[in-house]
């Protein structure tokens, strides 16, 4: 690869690196972490290193690819915006939500945990598993959304 190409691809990560960092930051209830993200970074770290490494600009290149790819399994809901997981994570202004569903799930080993799932307007679907009581999720998301936006509570 020409040393152009490595260096706006370097340039692209390392910015998405800060995005990412910037707006985690911003989480004040974290999501359960998503495994997959960690799967996706072996796979890449398998694939990019196969390849010899002949100069920095593709060792800051593939540093910068796994540690993003790592910092994609981390969402929550933060102070202003939800914060997305997963490879194409983002953020979403709650404004932009339509409808919030809570999935309460007790198993008897392990402390209480609710899937939500996330409707836009838009009508895309975003889901995270936060390690509270649905109770807690609720009173969190009625402090941070729009009271218009409702709350479900449903059954497995």
């Amino acid at each position: 690869m020409s040393d152009l190409l490595l260096s706006a691809i370097d340039i692209f990560f390392l910015a998405s690196l800060i995005f990412n960092l910037y707006w985690q930051a911003q989480i004040i209830v974290p999501a359960k972490y998503k495994v997959s993200s960690l799967v996706l970074t072996a796979l890449f770290a398998v694939w990019i290193l196969a390849i010899p490494i002949h100069s920095w600009l593709y060792i800051i290149m593939v540093a910068a690819v796994l540690t993003v790819t790592i910092m994609q399994g981390t969402g929550g809901l933060g102070s202003r915006w939800l914060v997305t997981n997963g490879f194409f994570a983002g953020v979403v202004n709650y404004q932009k939500l339509a409808h919030i569903t809570l999935i309460p799930v007790q198993l008897p080993t392990m402390r209480p945990q609710v899937i939500t799932i996330f409707t836009t307007i838009s009508r895309q679907n975003i889901q995270m598993t936060f390690n509270h009581s649905w109770k807690e999720i609720q009173r969190e998301l009625r402090q941070l959304v729009p009271d218009h936006i409702p709350i479900d509570v449903t059954q497995l």
